[in-house]
């Protein structure tokens, strides 16, 4: 792989800074919000089945997420180290832990998934094991070809479906989470790989980001939210989904922040390293724009 040229000061090693590199291997910010977005699908679930919320099946839920998020970051950060040069976020250039902890890491995150997601039943962990399975083989083997939007599009109704299969029960809006999420996937795959398109190219990564290109990709991340909004709309004003009016409202907000504020953010300072910055808030607008949505339509 080429490594990107700019140069970073590497830090001593020692446990405080050992420690943070292990905690930045975790991607701790998207692992939060898949961490906290299953939480509330799982209240949205058993509140619409009229169910308790049983608290030690959201601990293992949360935990099976949890870590399967983080064996799937730190994997990507061993199997990035290279290609990560340059990135002052990034602990494996930074010289804050080594590969191998990286490998440990997802190694024991994989362990405590498996442990926590076996009590859940059987449906619910092939779900979990879907979950790490499709970020792990994006990390090792399809993040540099075009198959890797298709993963992101079945993973994310993987988190609704999980937390209805453990707390909720049936209800007719639940096939739509496939192709809404599916669009929303593919969305965040491109947004996410659009800060680093050139240097990514230069090391022989061809994804679907990649073939779209910088002007496409923009369109594809920004355009995507308020197009699958406008079919969950659809859906409400036809009665084919039915849907209360506060969460509708909620989810608008949300396709509208995914867009608005990152284009302003954008058109404002035109670098890569706002392209990261907006793909967290686009990031946070999605969630509210599907968790606005399936509460509006969990709730009708």
């Amino acid at each position: 792989m080429t490594k990107r040229t700019a140069p970073v000061k590497t830090l001593r090693p020692g446990l405080p800074n050992r420690l943070l590199g292990l905690l930045l291997a975790t991607h701790p910010v998207p692992s939060a919000m898949y961490v906290v977005m299953t939480a509330f699908l799982a209240f949205v679930a058993a509140s619409a089945a009229h169910r308790p919320l049983d608290p030690a099946a959201l601990v293992r839920v949360l935990i099976a997420v949890g870590a399967a998020q983080i064996a799937i970051g730190s994997l990507n950060d061993y199997r990035d180290r290279e290609l990560d040069a340059g990135r002052p976020d990034k602990p494996i250039p930074l010289g804050l832990i080594a590969p191998w902890h990286a490998l440990a890491l997802c190694l024991a995150a994989s362990v405590v998934m498996l442990l926590s997601s076996i009590p859940l039943g059987p449906l619910a962990f092939v779900l979990c094991l879907l979950i790490e399975g499709l970020g792990l083989a994006y990390d090792l083997w399809f993040k540099g070809s075009p198959i890797s939007a298709l993963l992101f599009a079945a993973y994310f109704p993987l988190f609704p479906l999980l937390a209805w299969t453990v707390f909720g029960r049936w209800q007719p809006f639940l096939p739509w989470l496939l192709p809404f999420g599916a669009l929303l996937g593919v969305a965040m795959n491109v947004a996410n790989s659009l800060p680093d398109l050139e240097a990514d190219r230069a090391a022989g990564v061809r994804g679907l980001p990649h073939l779209l290109g910088l002007r496409r990709g923009l369109a594809v991340a920004w355009g995507t939210p308020p197009l699958v909004f406008a079919g969950m709309l659809t859906l409400a004003l036809t009665g084919i989904v039915p849907a209360r009016l506060p969460g509708m409202l909620v989810a608008a907000a949300g396709a509208l922040l995914s867009v608005l504020a990152a284009m302003l953010l954008y058109r404002a300072n035109p670098q890569p390293a706002t392209l990261r910055r907006t793909f967290l808030i686009q990031g946070v607008g999605v969630l509210l724009l599907a968790g606005g949505w399936i509460a509006a339509v969990a709730f009708y």
